[in-house]
């Protein structure tokens, strides 16, 4: 069975294609196979010509309402398409696409494992990370953050927010709670000066670098708890994963990807949404996306920070509910429905 993947260290389909490329390469051979990268909305394979005999695609995506304009072709082109979160898989077969399934991005557990929490030293140190952009909701953090910092001068913000693509940070204009002015400056700089606009004092937050995907960890551990209010995710969010497989819980929104892995064992699950109407470049309705509420944030943080055991317990969840997620996991689930259609066609061809 044929792997047609990016791969890299730094962003998310990086990760995938190398783990399940390594991981696929340990199974038993499957001819005429291939899984590809389905890279957009519009459900083409990433690299067409690895076109194979029978075709899996793997798939994530925000925009709802404009993939539904391609899931119909998409299902005739495919053999199965793999959807990255059950929401993706509800709206693939909401378009008529019969021949889907869920598959959970994994977790290295190499690299992510449980880490003691941090000893008090009198701070209280929140993580956000994801690349900077509107969907990813950091204007979400920064909004609740100012509030929280003006009424604890103990609360620091840990940023892993390197984005770098200017079209997606630019995204970030759309927010109607923090201003944000996109520049030629290099992406740190624009961060800083985002930060230090919208009342993040500059001594009690840290910009950290772009980092191979094997040294987060230490960046996570040096942490509380994360923030996640994602208006809309297409997978279960890698970044937010890995975080709680080092042992630290989240608040986070439990709507779209976030679904298939935050509970209220394992974090402090977000409840309060509007829906918002996203438009393309043509102004037509492209996503329905869900945006949490500011002061839910802030209430969650407060809680947080008075419960430190609390915190402690759902931490602990996190981490035993993370060791789910698998690589290996993940490629024996595409291996096995390789083979069950390299086997159906093997019953049609007659032979």
């Amino acid at each position: 069975m044929k792997v047609s993947m990016p791969s890299g260290r730094a962003h998310g389909w990086g990760i995938a294609g190398e783990y399940l490329t390594r991981e696929i390469a340990k199974l038993s051979p499957v001819e005429g196979v291939t899984l590809h990268c389905i890279s957009g909305h519009d459900f083409r394979p990433m690299s067409p010509a690895d076109w194979n005999k029978i075709n899996i695609g793997y798939c994530f995506f925000e925009n709802d309402i404009e993939a539904l304009h391609h899931t119909r072709r998409a299902a005739r082109e495919w053999d199965f398409i793999v959807a990255g979160s059950s929401w993706c898989e509800y709206q693939l077969r909401i378009g008529g696409v019969h021949n889907t399934s869920t598959i959970l991005q994994g977790i290295d557990p190499a690299n992510f494992y449980p880490v003691p929490l941090r000893s008090d030293d009198g701070r209280f140190i929140v993580f956000s990370g994801g690349k900077f952009e509107y969907r990813k909701g950091q204007d979400l953090v920064i909004a609740a953050m100012r509030v929280f910092m003006q009424r604890h001068d103990d609360a620091y913000l840990v940023c892993s927010w390197n984005n770098q693509w200017p079209f997606s940070l630019a995204t970030m204009t759309q927010s109607s709670h923090i201003t944000f002015n996109p520049s030629n400056e290099d992406c740190t700089s624009i961060l800083q000066r985002t930060l230090l606009e919208n009342g993040i004092p500059p001594e009690r937050f840290y910009l950290a670098p772009l980092v191979d995907n094997s040294l987060i960890r230490q960046i996570y551990q040096q942490t509380d708890i994360g923030i996640f209010p994602n208006r809309c995710e297409g997978g279960n969010n890698m970044v937010m994963c890995e975080y709680m497989a080092c042992g630290r819980t989240v608040i986070a929104s439990d709507a779209t990807g976030h679904a298939d892995v935050i509970t209220a064992q394992n974090a402090f699950p977000l409840s309060n949404y509007s829906p918002l109407i996203v438009k393309d470049a043509a102004g037509e309705p492209s996503a329905v996306w869900h945006e949490a509420a500011v002061e839910e944030i802030i209430e969650k943080l407060e809680c947080a920070y008075q419960n430190r055991d609390f915190c402690a317990q759902k931490s602990r969840v996190a981490a035993e509910n993370m060791k789910q997620l698998a690589w290996d996991k993940a490629a024996q689930e595409f291996h096995a429905i390789g083979v069950r259609l390299a086997a159906a066609d093997l019953m049609s061809s007659g032979h």
